[in-house]
């Protein structure tokens, strides 16, 4: 039986598509990009800590605690995870994410919409700042403040009055993630936690979009013994060319690399086509074309019975 052009062309056009939806879901530029986390180094870390944000200042390391009475924020020595100094916060504040600017540390809190201000050298208590709404994570960009509280937004705030400028809605592969948690601002990323994953996730600071993911679940399922003992704290340490990240009453603290992942002496197939100078959509496209073409110069031998469709539909 001869086939009809109509009827091939409309399948192929049908086999187009859905090899199009295909490389949309799964070879699309906007796609993130899954990396690997590699430990450089690890340390101790105080497994009383229920870590809320990490930062660098001066080649030691920030970080802040939570839980109502026992907030605080201390300074600590990386070679060793050993405390320099630390203090308390008042207990009816439940500490959040910390950031510096200037010889500053800005520290959020979560459900008291304000942000508390110390000195980065003696941690001496300079102010407050107040805002709307709760607080999660933050990080300074060199030009603003970037602010987390829980949803897919983040504001982008004055670092002298913490006056809201704009906001950003964060989309991994178009959808929307919410539970940002700890910030972390590195050029124009914006590297992040997400509450209760065990993932962190690098977000362009214009568009929102997450450029890529990387799971520490191999860290994490060796520490903590609670579900709220969880991955949080991140921080950039530019000296080592590294992050520090740990957990909410880890014993430990490791830094890493977020490293592209390969295959030795392999290519999947996006490389071989782009050696080639072919893209994916053009590819499609000449196989349709070649498939029209064939079938309508000879005729199928393998028409199923009408009805008779074995495939996953």
């Amino acid at each position: 039986m001869r086939s009809r052009p109509g009827l091939l062309v409309g399948a192929a056009i049908l086999i187009l598509s859905a090899s199009v939806t295909s490389l949309g879901a799964n070879d699309s530029p906007d796609s993130a990009e899954e990396r690997a986390i590699s430990v450089i180094e690890t340390v101790e870390h105080d497994p009383t800590a229920f870590t809320q944000g990490l930062e660098i200042f001066n080649g030691t390391l920030f970080e802040s605690t939570g839980l109502y009475g026992h907030s605080g924020l201390r300074q600590i020595d990386l070679s060793d995870g050993r405390v320099i100094r630390n203090i308390s916060i008042d207990e009816n504040f439940f500490g959040e994410g910390i950031t510096i600017f200037n010889d500053s540390v800005i520290m959020l809190t979560w459900r008291n919409q304000t942000a508390l201000v110390f000195d980065a050298y003696d941690l001496s208590f300079e102010g407050e700042f107040r805002y709307e709404g709760e607080g999660w994570g933050i990080c300074f960009n060199g030009d603003f403040l970037v602010m987390s509280n829980g949803t897919s937004e983040l504001s982008f705030r004055d670092p002298i009055s913490f006056e809201f400028s704009h906001s950003i809605s964060v989309t991994w592969d178009g959808k929307p993630v919410t539970r940002l948690n700890e910030l972390e601002c590195v050029e124009d990323q914006i590297i992040a936690n997400v509450w209760l994953q065990d993932v962190i996730i690098s977000i362009d600071s214009t568009t929102g979009k997450a450029d890529f993911f990387a799971s520490a679940e191999f860290l994490s399922e060796n520490q903590g013994n609670t579900a709220n003992e969880v991955l949080n704290g991140i921080a950039f340490d530019s000296s080592r060319e590294g992050y520090w990240i740990t957990g909410k009453n880890w014993t430990e603290m490791y830094l890493v690399s977020f490293d592209t992942i390969l295959e030795d002496g392999q290519k999947d197939n996006r490389d071989i086509l782009g050696d080639l100078g072919i893209t994916s959509t053009s590819a499609i496209v000449a196989t349709f074309f070649l498939f029209v073409f064939i079938q309508q110069k000879m005729p199928n031998f393998k028409d199923p019975p009408s009805g008779d469709n074995n495939g996953d539909g």
